[in-house]
């Protein structure tokens, strides 16, 4: 858990940097997005606890709810760098725009969590589908933590 923490404060600070390395940036945030998907995949395998017939029927549909879930990623790390880049200038418009971009990503996260427990709930028990869920809640709510603590906010004046 420290791992993910550490791995996320620097994705954070790497995502508001200054964007003059542009490809090393890029390359920092893929690496540590990396870390963090391993580091997610251990902590839910040891909280679920799952029998080798669920585990079956479980890791490929949590491949596929990753996989859509880090479509979203990309848009906030692409958020994120568009915010670094017009943090100083940053206009009423630019600041509404990227408010708007965060809310769509949040409302599309609700949408791909409904559809892959829907998807879940057709193989494995309701209990198991609910754990699952308050597993990846809490470590997207340490993670979203983390990341407030290192985006400034925006300058009202």
């Amino acid at each position: 858990m420290k791992r993910i923490l550490f791995t996320v404060i620097l994705m954070a600070a790497a995502a508001v940097m200054i964007p003059a390395r542009a490809q090393g940036l890029h390359d920092e945030i893929a690496l540590t997005r990396q870390e963090i998907q391993t580091d997610r995949q251990a902590i839910v395998a040891a909280n679920l606890q799952l029998s080798e017939t669920e585990a079956t029927a479980f890791w490929p549909l949590y491949r596929a709810y990753r996989q859509d879930i880090d479509v979203l990623g990309d848009r906030m790390v692409k958020l994120m760098e568009d915010y670094a880049a017009n943090y100083k200038t940053l206009t009423d418009d630019k600041a509404s725009s990227l408010l708007d971009e965060s809310l769509s990503i949040q409302a599309d996260e609700i949408k791909i969590m409904s559809k892959h427990a829907k998807k879940m709930r057709a193989s494995l028990s309701g209990k198991t589908v609910a754990r699952f869920f308050q597993i990846e809640n809490q470590l997207n709510h340490i993670l979203r933590a983390q990341l407030a603590d290192e985006i400034p906010l925006v300058k009202n004046k």
